[in-house]
């Protein structure tokens, strides 16, 4: 039986497997059932732009002979080369979290975390923001939108220690900013 290693991607094959199980989750790839049961991703990524995001920061990912989960981190440097991602960090700037705003303050954002279907419920989400924690522990909160439609979302991250602090709208459908203070 192979073992599920917990690394940072390093090889432009582990991010093309990333774009694989991305492009597999996207919510427009996904039937209605898949998405209430499931949860689904918003943002669509380049594989020339997850080369960016993984040369600025490196993504956490499980692998199993290939990349079975993922989380990337993003900083706003690399977001403004995305509409998406570049409108999130003007919300969360704009963001007031304990009497200060959140652009005043030291954060990383998940710009997108997604396990495999048949990996789902094991504890994998927890155990890829613990090694996302340890890696970019230089910033005081880690921040990210979850789409308030994708439940199964909502509550791996609620287990995993984030609150929401906030709305926002993520290509025209509402969404919750949620905040892990580390």
């Amino acid at each position: 039986m192979d073992s599920i290693n917990l690394k940072l991607a390093s090889t432009e094959v582990e991010l093309i497997e990333i774009k694989k199980l991305q492009n597999q989750n996207l919510k427009g790839n996904l039937s209605p059932e898949k998405i209430f049961e499931e949860g689904f991703l918003t943002a669509d990524y380049t594989l020339s732009y997850l080369k960016e995001i993984n040369q600025k920061n490196k993504a956490i990912i499980l692998k199993k002979k290939k990349v079975i989960g993922y989380a990337l981190a993003i900083t706003a440097e690399v977001a403004k080369n995305h509409t998406l991602l570049s409108n999130l960090f003007t919300h969360f700037n704009n963001q007031v979290y304990k009497n200060k705003l959140l652009g005043e303050q030291s954060y990383i954002v998940v710009g997108q975390l997604c396990i495999d279907e048949k990996y789902r419920g094991m504890g994998y989400v927890e155990k890829i923001y613990s090694l996302f924690r340890e890696t970019y522990s230089n910033y005081r909160y880690c921040v990210t939108a979850i789409d308030s439609k994708n439940k199964r979302s909502k509550l791996a991250h609620q287990r995993c220690g984030f609150k929401k602090i906030g709305d926002l709208k993520l290509n025209e459908s509402p969404g919750d900013i949620i905040i892990w203070e580390w």
